[in-house]
C-alpha cells in the first residue's frame, strides 16, 4: 500500500509541475521503496547525493567529448568503471551511491549525446525526479508506519536473546544426549551436525541485528538516545558468541570425557533467557548466582585446585567468562527495554567494521568495463534510438551484477521480471491506456500492476524479479505529459532491454569466470587475511570483520556438504584463533610470568601471526604449532596455581585456558582442512582427562 501510494502521489506532482519525464519519479519509488522505513530514508539519501554526482559528471563528460562518440564512450566506461569497483569494494548505502553515480551518469549524458546543449536541463530534471521520489516515498512510509525500524530491531534483539539462550543449553549436553535440549525445535536443519551449525545461524542473527540498528533512528528520531547502548548490546551479544564458539568446539573434541558441571550452573539463566528475554531482572539474577556458584566451587583448597587438569580449568574459566558477559549483555539490554537513555559521547568509528575485497572489486571493474565497451562498440556505429536505451540500462545491470556473487542468477530474476513487465506493459499500452483520459483512469491502469509488484517485493524469494517488474512496467507505459508510448517505441525499449541483460551476463560469464570453490577458497583466504592482522589489534574490529567474512562465504554454491562444513568450521576456528591468541597477550603481561615462560609466549604469539602471513600453512605446520601451543598451556598452568597472589593466579590460569582454546581453534583448523575427522589425531590435552 506504501508503494502504490507513493506512486501515486510522485506521478500526480510530476504532472502537476510539468516535470520532463514523470515516469522517472515513478522508476524512482519503485526502486526506492523498502520494508523498513528507516532503511528507505538512508538509501533515498544515498540515491539524492549519487544522482547530484551523476549530474555533475554527465556535464562534465558532454563539455569535453560531445563531439566524438568515441571519446565519450571511452570517458563513460571509465567513469562506469571507477563506480563499480566501489560499489564492489563497500556495501550496503555507500554501494548503492556509488551505482547510482555509475548508472544515472549514462541515462543523463547518453541522453544528452545527440543535442548535448540539453545535458544541464536533462541533470536537473533527473535531479528534480529523483528528489521528488525520494522525499514523497520517505514521506509516505514514515508517515503511514511510524518506527516500524526501531520495532523491527526490538523484535530481532528478543530473538537474538533467546538464540543466545538455546545455545548456552547446548553447551553441558554430551553428545549421545541428541536432539533439542531446549524443546523448541528453532534450529534450521543444514546437514551439519558440527558444533558450528548454530553458532552460525547465532553469527547470522546477531549480525543482521546490527544493520537493523543502524537505520532504525531514521523513521524514529527518539531512538537516537539510545543508539550507542544498542551498538554495546549487539556487540556483547557477538562477544558472547565468540566465548561459546571456542568453547564448544572444545567440548566436542572431547564428547563426554569431560566435567561439565560448572556449565549446567548456567542452565537456568539461560532457560530464563530462551522463555522471556524481556524480563531482565531474573535473568541477570541467575546470572550472577551462576557465576557465584561457579566460582566458590574453584576456590576450594590449594591441594584440589592443584589436581585440576588443564581441561577442567578451560571448563571454569570460560564458564565464568561466559556468566558474566552475559549478565553485562542482559543489564544493557534490561536499561534498553526500560528506556534509559544513554548520554555517551557517540564515537564516529563503530566496532562493526566492514570488510573490503579489492580482488573482487578489481574483476567485476574488468567485466563492467568489458560489457560497456561492447554496448558502445555498437550504440557509436549504429543510429538507432533503442541502442541508446541499451547503453543506459547496460550500465544498470553491469553495476548492480557488480553487488552479487552470482550475475547469472541475477540475471534470471531481471529477465522474469523484465518479461512479466513487458506483457502487462502491452497490454496497458495498447488496449486500456487509449481508454484513458484522465490522472484517475490512469491511476486505475496502473495501480493493480504496482500492487502487484509491491506484493512480490514483499516476498523475498520474489523480491529482486518485483522490482524489476514494476522498474520495467514503468519504463515501457512511459507515462509523461506528452504523450503515450507508440509500438515502435515499445519494441525498441524491450530489445535494448533484452541485449543489456546479454551482454551485462555474457561479460559476467566468461571474463575472469571463477568456480564457487575458488571463490570459496578465495574469501577463506580473506578470512585469515584478518587473521594475520588481529592478533594484537581491537578484539572489537577483529571479531566484527571476520565474522563479516564468515557469512560472505559462498558455502552453499559448492553442493558438497563436506566443503561447506569444512568452510563453516575452518572461519570459526579463525575467529577462536584471533580471539584467543589477542586473550592470552593481554593476560599474559598480568601475569608476570618467568622470563622463560615469557619468551615462549611471546615466541608462539610471533610464530602463529608468521604462519598466516601467508594464507594457507601446510597443515602439518598447523599441527606443530597446536602441539606446542598446548604444551605452552600446560607449563602456564603449572606456574599459575602455586601463584600466591590470587588475583595474579586467576590471570595465569585464563592465560593459560587461553593458550588451550588456541590450541584447540588450531586443531580445529587443521582438520577443516583436511576435509574429514582423522581418527588418528587427539587434542594435547586429552590425557588430562583419561
Amino acid at each position: 500500500m506504501r508503494c502504490c501510494l507513493s506512486v501515486a502521489i510522485a506521478l500526480y506532482l510530476a504532472f502537476w509541475l510539468q516535470l520532463d519525464n514523470a515516469y522517472w519519479a515513478f522508476i524512482n519509488v519503485a526502486i526506492l521503496i523498502q520494508p523498513l522505513p528507516g532503511f528507505l530514508v538512508v538509501r533515498g539519501f544515498a540515491r539524492l547525493t549519487g544522482t547530484a554526482v551523476a549530474g555533475v559528471v554527465s556535464i562534465v563528460l558532454i563539455a569535453l567529448f560531445a563531439q566524438s562518440y568515441v571519446l565519450f564512450s571511452a570517458g563513460l566506461i571509465a567513469w562506469v568503471g571507477i563506480c563499480v569497483f566501489f560499489a564492489s569494494l563497500f556495501r550496503n548505502n555507500m554501494a548503492y551511491g556509488f551505482v547510482l553515480a555509475g548508472y544515472v551518469t549514462s541515462i543523463i549524458a547518453v541522453r544528452s549525446m545527440p543535442d548535448p546543449t540539453t545535458v544541464f536541463d536533462v541533470a536537473v530534471a533527473r535531479t528534480a525526479e529523483t528528489a521528488l521520489a525520494v522525499v514523497v516515498s520517505a514521506s509516505v512510509s514514515v508517515i503511514l508506519a511510524p518506527s516500524t525500524t526501531a520495532r523491527a530491531y526490538f523484535r530481532a534483539r528478543l530473538e537474538a536473546f533467546r538464540a543466545v539462550g538455546a545455545q548456552f543449553l547446548r553447551l553441558d549436553r554430551n553428545p549421545g544426549e541428541g536432539g533439542d535440549p531446549t524443546g523448541a525445535g528453532n534450529t534450521r536443519s543444514t546437514g551439519d551436525e558440527t558444533p558450528h551449525a548454530g553458532l552460525h545461524e547465532l553469527v547470522e542473527k546477531t549480525l543482521a541485528l546490527e544493520q537493523t540498528r543502524q537505520y532504525a533512528r531514521f523513521d524514529a528520531p527518539g531512538f537516537a538516545e539510545h543508539d550507542r547502548l544498542a551498538r554495546r548490546v549487539d556487540y556483547e551479544l557477538l562477544s558472547l558468541v565468540s566465548a561459546m564458539a571456542s568453547l564448544q568446539v572444545y567440548l566436542a573434541k572431547f564428547g563426554d570425557r569431560i566435567d561439565r558441571t560448572p556449565l549446567k550452573e548456567l542452565d537456568q539463566a539461560a532457560q530464563l533467557m530462551q522463555r522471556d528475554p524481556g524480563d531482565t531482572q531474573p535473568i541477570k539474577q541467575a546470572f550472577g548466582h551462576a557465576y557465584n556458584s561457579i566460582l566458590n566451587a574453584a576456590r576450594q583448597g590449594t591441594a584440589d585446585r592443584r589436581k585440576r587438569s588443564l581441561v577442567d580449568w578451560v571448563v571454569i574459566s570460560r564458564a565464568l567468562d561466559l556468566a558474566n558477559r552475559a549478565r553485562a549483555a542482559v543489564i544493557k539490554h534490561g536499561m534498553l527495554v526500560s528506556e534509559r537513555s544513554s548520554r555517551q559521547k557517540v564515537r564516529r568509528d563503530s566496532e562493526f567494521s566492514v570488510s573490503v575485497d579489492i580482488r573482487s572489486a578489481l574483476r567485476n571493474t574488468l567485466r563492467a568495463a568489458v560489457a560497456m565497451t561492447c554496448g558502445a562498440a555498437i550504440w557509436a556505429t549504429h543510429d538507432e534510438p533503442a541502442l541508446a536505451g541499451m547503453m543506459v540500462l547496460l550500465s544498470v545491470f553491469t553495476t548492480l551484477f557488480a553487488l552479487g556473487d552470482t550475475p547469472v542468477a541475477n540475471a534470471r530474476g531481471f529477465a522474469i521480471g523484465a518479461a512479466c513487465a513487458a506483457f502487462f506493459a502491452f497490454f496497458a499500452d495498447f488496449v486500456f491506456l487509449p481508454q484513458a483520459n484522465s490522472y484517475a483512469t490512469l491511476m486505475i491502469v496502473v495501480m493493480p500492476v504496482v500492487f502487484v509488484g509491491a506484493l512480490a517485493m514483499a516476498t523475498p524469494a520474489l523480491a529482486l524479479s518485483g522490482r524489476i517488474f514494476v522498474v520495467i512496467f514503468g519504463l515501457l507505459i512511459h507515462p509523461s505529459n506528452v504523450g503515450r508510448t507508440n509500438f515502435v517505441t515499445f519494441a525498441e525499449n524491450l530489445l535494448g532491454v533484452a541485449l543489456a541483460i546479454i551482454l551485462a551476463v555474457t561479460a559476467f560469464s566468461l571474463i575472469l569466470p571463477i568456480t564457487p570453490r575458488q571463490r570459496l577458497r578465495e574469501r577463506l583466504a580473506g578470512v585469515f587475511g584478518e587473521l594475520a592482522k588481529g592478533f594484537a589489534g581491537e578484539r572489537e574490529r577483529f571479531e566484527t570483520r571476520v565474522y563479516d567474512r564468515l557469512l560472505q562465504l559462498p558455502v552453499n554454491a559448492v553442493g558438497n556438504n563436506d566443503t561447506h562444513v569444512s568452510a563453516r568450521q575452518a572461519a570459526f576456528a579463525a575467529v577462536n584463533m584471533g580471539v584467543e591468541a589477542r586473550s592470552l597477550r593481554v593476560l599474559a603481561t598480568r601475569v608476570q610470568f618467568p622470563d622463560r615462560l615469557e619468551a615462549e609466549i611471546t615466541g608462539v604469539l610471533a610464530d602463529l601471526q608468521a604462519l598466516f602471513d601467508a594464507g594457507y600453512p601446510a597443515v602439518a605446520d598447523v599441527f606443530a604449532m597446536q602441539a606446542r601451543a598446548n604444551r605452552l598451556a600446560q607449563d602456564m598452568l603449572d606456574q599459575a596455581v602455586v601463584i600466591d597472589h590470587r588475583r595474579r593466579r586467576r590471570f595465569g590460569i585464563r592465560a593459560a585456558v587461553a593458550a588451550e582454546l588456541l590450541s584447540a581453534a588450531l586443531a580445529d583448523y587443521g582438520l577443516a582442512r583436511r576435509g574429514a575427522e582423522d581418527p588418528g589425531f587427539q587434542l594435547g590435552g586429552i590425557s588430562d582427562v583419561a
